[in-house]
């Protein structure tokens, strides 16, 4: 399944279940990931790959900040692995 069409499956599923500000801060990390990655499929992205991507969006920023990126990111890579796997 594309990376684009999860991200709208994860989107709305916390539309109905987190608070607005909650939702925000995912989309400003998964936005930047679906523009890099957004036409390929889940499967056929490599650690190696999202780590670079981490280490590009988090450069120059606190700790807490990569900290959160992380979080969210794996979140999602989660929710893929547990709800549509």
């Amino acid at each position: 399944m594309q990376v684009s069409k999860t991200m709208t499956i994860w989107l709305e599923y916390h539309k109905s279940h987190s608070k607005e500000n909650t939702l925000k801060a995912y989309q400003v990390v998964l936005s930047n990931f679906n523009r890099e990655f957004g036409e390929r499929n889940v499967q056929e992205i490599t650690s190696d790959e999202v780590l670079s991507f981490l280490n590009r969006i988090a450069e120059g920023t606190k700790q807490q900040t990569k900290r959160t990126r992380y979080s969210h990111l794996s979140a999602f890579f989660n929710f893929i692995r547990n709800n549509i796997d």
